[in-house]
């Protein structure tokens, strides 16, 4: 099943402890394993904080984080209290209010650290994104270490507060987790989503981006809304859900120019399984993503910076293919020609439906994964340089979205009998 039953949401909704998916993670050796293999993946993403802040022995520590906080995990998953204990909506907003106050400590400081050449320009291109929309300027710029602002038109709807309150992009973290508790609460009943929301909390890649202003964390999981969104609008025929998948496949994709490839692919993924009633969903975004990316280039096409990103990709491209694209090239038409020839049979449409999140994983996973191998080799596998690895975080929505789906439906399969007997 794609939601969660009646049954599961009530239940819920009663009392946190009696969430069947909470207690299939403390009852069942595979979900915890699940669970554990979740926490794993984004407590490796921390690698670079290590190398980059620690002075001595980065690797050391770093191991230490790594196996103390599984172990702590393991802990947890094995200890029904403590496990119920962070499915608690107060333990959440208690999460939540000490993240904004993180935050709230470390962005000016490290906003500060521009003056000396160092921190993110992410946020500074948003700024300036907002700024000239305002003032009716050229929209692009650059950033202050002159590389082009690679940030998209519709970052101006996600960010124009940023004009009346400076410091918006201190509470973004705080509304990017409210976000992703909707996504997951979509997905699978609330005490799960509130685990595995604060699940992030354990990654200290998610803290580092949170903390300089980065914009991944929201473009993620506009992404994960999008394909949740829309599957369950589908599913269920609620115009609301629909709009809301359609508006943030065109905020994702008009973010970055590359992620229009990511964001068409997940739409397509969409068209396969549901055909002419995905429209509803495809027509809207594209339109709107089209409208948005040509009218800011026809405002100001001398100065459409997020061109650059197209070059880079191009780069990638060639890093990949060993400085020949060629055979690349020719995988993925064909790749591309095989799923258009098997459109035409009916275990195409079956599988990406029995598939779909884990097919949209593979979507953002693949490129991201391209991005940041190349970030990596050209700093010469300098860890502590490895800007690239933030992008990696754009995969990581999507995994807690396919995680809390397995986990819904192995717990509804369980509970399959009870419900036909009901």
């Amino acid at each position: 099943m794609d939601e969660p039953s009646r049954a599961t949401r009530s239940l819920g909704a009663r009392r946190v402890s009696d969430s069947p998916v909470i207690e299939l993670i403390a009852t069942d050796p595979r979900a915890a394993r699940v669970v554990l293999g979740l926490f794993a993946v984004q407590l490796l993403m921390s690698i670079r904080f290590f190398f980059k802040y620690a002075d001595a022995r980065p690797g050391v520590l770093y191991g230490l984080f790594v196996v103390a906080a599984l172990g702590a995990c393991g802990v947890v998953l094995n200890v029904r209290r403590l496990l119920v204990f962070f499915t608690r909506p107060w333990v959440f907003v208690m999460g939540l209010t000490s993240l904004f106050l993180l935050v709230l400590f470390a962005y000016p400081r490290a906003d500060a650290l521009k003056e000396v050449g160092r921190g993110s320009d992410q946020d500074d291109c948003v700024r300036t994104l907002v700024g000239n929309v305002f003032a009716l300027k050229e929209p692009y710029g650059f950033g202050y270490f002159g590389d082009p602002c690679s940030t998209g038109p519709t970052e101006f709807f996600v960010y124009f507060p940023v004009q009346v309150f400076s410091q918006y992009f201190i509470v973004v973290p705080v509304l990017s987790v409210l976000l992703g508790y909707w996504v997951l609460d979509q997905v699978t009943d609330r005490p799960t989503a509130i685990f595995l929301s604060l699940s992030q909390f354990a990654s200290w890649l998610f803290l580092e981006l949170s903390a300089v202003g980065s914009d991944l964390i929201v473009i993620g999981w506009l992404f994960a809304a999008a394909t949740v969104a829309s599957r369950r609008g589908m599913r269920n025929g609620n115009k609301a859900l629909l709009v809301a998948g359609g508006v943030a496949y065109c905020l994702f994709a008009g973010s970055r120019v590359p992620l229009i490839l990511v964001g068409l692919g997940s739409m397509w993924v969409l068209l396969i399984v549901y055909r002419a009633r995905a429209l509803r969903v495809v027509l809207p975004a594209t339109v709107g993503m089209a409208t948005l990316y040509l009218g800011s280039y026809a405002v100001a096409p001398s100065s459409f910076r997020p061109w650059h990103l197209v070059a880079k990709s191009g780069r990638i491209i060639r890093y990949l293919g060993g400085d020949n694209p060629v055979p690349l090239l020719v995988l993925l038409a064909a790749a591309g020609a095989i799923l258009v020839i098997s459109m035409r049979r009916g275990d195409i449409e079956t599988f990406l439906d029995r598939q779909y999140f884990a097919a949209n994983l593979a979507l953002v996973v693949l490129p991201m994964a391209a991005v940041a191998a190349w970030d990596l080799s050209r700093h010469d596998f300098n860890l502590a340089a490895w800007e690239g690895l933030g992008y990696l975080f754009l995969c990581v929505p999507s995994l807690l979205v396919l995680v809390s789906h397995r986990l819904q439906s192995a717990t509804d399969r369980q509970r399959q009998p009870i419900s036909e007997l009901s």
